[in-house]
């Protein structure tokens, strides 16, 4: 189904003053413009320029022709007629600058982006030009260039089966398990024998098909043939609108599938019938359905036909209160999309009061009228989803978001497909779903088989030998390339350096948790299927007596990737490896060093640092180890005797110790040991102009300068924790021989522990 944008109906409608011998040509030519039926405009208007000797009115005429063409998306003819109009002068003898804005629209509309610009800027420099209409269209081709040039990981391909040399276009899903796909299509077996005054094409009828992939592949795999992984495009069956031959001749070769809903009913000689969707589980259908009788015009409006005992019923129309315009000409109703439980109905229509061409307004049923409401234009909901340009083919997902195709909107070229999400009021502002679901030609019509809009199907008449066209319009499958991501990695003991087996692995993100062990090497791997763009994903590690280690990271932005470090897999999808982390464990059983918490000389007052560790700490107790019980240990430095040092140092245990306390950590579960100057620091690598080695007297005292002196010094005026038990009952338990566990005490000279409690 070709479809346009209407635009500004000053550059369309001329006035004429033709000779008695033609003016009843123009005239009829001119009504056929007004009721939209632009081919047999078109031959009328070129039988009134082949008779009009008059250069101005062969000019006027021209346009209209160009007009015509460009409405029936005929861009490469429509570009001929307006390339003539300004050869003939039009807009100097008629100050009209539209000609060379629609002649952008052409070549926009083919892909030409950098001819359109330069037709689109000097339009722009004429008078009487919209200079905001000429830049939203110049922007449509510069972003357009971009898109293409991006790339994608949607992928469209031409559905052979379900596709004709006819029009075929907007699917949908008739059944839960999306096995039943229902389209609209003017094949010759359509039973439709009337014409489309609008685009010459024939009626259409509603036909369907069935996925039979599942039943193939268990044949095949009886027959023990190999199946292609890059093969991933359903089988669709032979379509058919129910005719008797038809069906007759798939029973017979597919009999493990049930084939006939009653179409026949449906589908008439003088009808046309198009645009279904389902309520849930394929409960009820609508569709749109327009009649001509006796060359009498019947407007489209929305039927409904309920699903019940294998088979279609009779249908209904849907009374919804739209009647004519202000013209008094009838108003087509049209596209219809419902929701999930059929409370509310979209739909399309041309109405008084809207916004351009076609709107999409919605209604909602009044259960106890047994009525469908008022219709509102979905503009009133707070967001400009309705433009001065068309906006048809509303299809609402299974998330509740809103899938439109639009003219009016920055695109491609024809029509473009958008989608807003669902929000409290409304809908969000719409986003253009780009290139390749949209092109320079018309895409519209797309349906996913579930919310996570991995596939889908789309329509589309686009050319070129990329897409495989087999008709005017024609059904694409939409795939979105899964990306496939792998994390490994090896997990060591960060002392001794020996891998670690039986390490829980854990990754988690949206909606998603993925979880592995370390194998005897400290080897883990994760893969990770359709990893989530741009969202958060976790690894954590955990091991007993080891610190629980933990990284937050954002995951794939494939927009921003350099993609040829992406591998492409048999079927098709991406390979990204991204995460390769190994990871060195710190065992729990061994003193960590609180980096921060350092003591001036003779004091065990917490400096501001130090405060931010211990918070820190007392996350962790709380949140990450609420079960453990820990040590905190004060050093000192040598200097001084150890009457000075001993309590100097259990101060500044206790000083941790209470800090702690303040900010929640029960006082049960903290040891505050004094440990003096019976611990030097141990420096693994040269820090500072400081060697490594081991911080005591002898090494001290071998250092030449005073700052590396009391640099060493700092380092030994130090704080640390071990964790002493994982689980608080049993240590508790284990302790309750003393009147209260050890809260106070230090370490002697031989390394024991003195209680001071006691």
């Amino acid at each position: 189904m070709i479809v346009r944008n209407l635009l500004t109906v000053l550059f369309l409608f001329i006035g004429f003053s033709f000779c008695n011998s033609q003016g009843s040509t123009y005239t009829k030519a001119e009504k056929a413009f007004q009721n939209k039926q632009f081919n047999k405009a078109k031959e009328l208007y070129q039988r009134a320029y082949e008779r009009s000797s008059d250069r101005s009115e062969k000019t006027k005429i021209s346009f209209q022709m160009a007009n015509c063409a460009r409405l029936m998306g005929k861009f490469k003819v429509a570009e001929s007629y307006y390339k003539r109009t300004i050869k003939l002068r039009y807009f100097e003898m008629f100050s009209d600058p539209s000609v060379f804005y629609y002649l952008g629209l052409c070549y926009k509309g083919q892909g030409k982006y950098n001819e359109a610009i330069s037709y689109f800027e000097n339009y722009k420099l004429k008078k009487g030009a919209d200079v905001n209409m000429a830049n939203s269209a110049i922007q449509g081709c510069q972003m357009s260039k971009e898109w293409i040039s991006e790339g994608s990981r949607y992928r469209v391909l031409n559905v052979q089966k379900l596709n004709s040399r006819y029009n075929d276009f907007s699917p949908a899903f008739g059944d839960k398990k999306n096995k039943f796909l229902f389209f609209s299509s003017s094949r010759e077996e359509a039973v439709g024998k009337k014409i489309d005054k609008s685009t010459n094409e024939d009626y259409v009828d509603i036909f369907y098909s069935f996925d039979y992939t599942e039943q193939k592949r268990k044949i095949d795999k009886k027959r023990k043939k190999k199946i292609d992984p890059k093969d991933h495009m359903p089988i669709w069956l032979p379509p058919t609108n129910d005719l008797e031959e038809s069906l007759e001749a798939l029973e017979e070769k597919y009999d493990d599938v049930k084939f006939g809903f009653g179409l026949e009913e449906i589908n008439k000689r003088d009808s046309d019938e198009a645009t279904v969707c389902f309520t849930k589980g394929g409960k009820r259908m609508y569709f749109s359905q327009s009649t001509e009788v006796k060359n009498k015009y019947n407007p489209k409006r929305i039927y409904s036909v309920e699903f019940k005992s294998g088979s279609f019923g009779e249908p209904v129309e849907e009374k919804i209160p739209v009647d004519v315009n202000s013209a008094g000409e009838p108003i087509d109703v049209q596209h219809p999309a419902v929701s999930a439980d059929g409370k509310t109905l979209y739909f399309v229509a041309e109405m008084d009061g809207g916004f351009g061409g076609y709107d999409i307004y919605r209604c909602t049923y009044d259960r106890r009228k047994k009525a469908w409401g008022e219709p509102i234009n979905l503009n009133e909901l707070g967001v400009n989803i309705n433009t001065s340009g068309d906006e048809k083919f509303p299809y609402i997902s299974k998330t509740g978001a809103l899938f439109f195709s639009s003219t009016g909107h920055v695109g491609m070229g024809g029509l473009d497909i958008y989608k807003s999400e669902s929000t409290d009021n409304g809908f969000s502002h719409p986003v253009n779903m780009r290139y390749p679901i949209n092109t320079p030609y018309d895409d519209f019509g797309i349906v996913f088989e579930d919310e996570t809009e991995i596939k889908g199907y789309i329509s589309s008449n686009r050319k070129g030998k990329k897409w495989k066209p087999r008709g005017g319009d024609d059904i694409y499958l939409v795939d979105l390339q899964l990306i496939f991501t792998e994390l490994k990695g090896t997990v060591k003991d960060n002392e001794s350096g020996d891998p670690l087996s039986n390490v829980t692995v854990t990754l988690t993100g949206p909606n998603s948790n993925y979880t592995t062990i370390t194998n005897g090497n400290g080897e883990y791997y994760i893969g990770i299927e359709n990893f989530k763009e741009n969202q958060d994903y976790q690894i954590q590690f955990n091991k007993e007596w080891y610190f629980t280690q933990r990284d937050t990271t954002v995951s794939t932005d494939y927009e921003n990737m350099d993609k040829s470090k992406f591998l492409v897999l048999d079927d098709g999808n991406l390979l990204d490896t991204v995460y390769s982390r190994d990871v060195n464990f710190v065992s729990s059983k061994r003193p960590m060093i609180l980096k921060s918490v350092e003591f001036d000389v003779n004091k065990f007052d917490l400096r501001p640092e130090g405060m931010e560790e211990l918070d820190s700490l007392a996350d962790l107790l709380t949140h990450d180890y609420p079960n453990h019980v820990i040590e905190l240990r004060s050093h000192t430095d040598f200097r001084g005797s150890q009457d000075i040092n001993v309590p100097l140092s259990q101060n500044r245990a206790q000083s941790c110790v209470d800090y702690l306390v303040e900010k929640g950590v029960s006082a049960d579960r903290l040891v505050a040991l004094g440990m003096s100057d019976s611990e030097p620091k141990i420096l693994n690598t040269e820090i500072n102009g400081l060697p490594s080695g081991a911080l005591d007297k002898a090494y001290i005292n071998s250092l030449k300068s005073n700052r590396l002196v009391e640099a060493a010094h700092q380092f030994n005026r130090r704080t640390d924790f071990k964790i002493i038990s994982e689980n608080f009952e049993e240590w508790f338990e284990e302790n309750k021989k003393i009147e209260s566990p050890i809260k106070n005490g230090l370490i002697d000279s031989d390394g024991n522990l003195i209680d001071l409690d006691e």
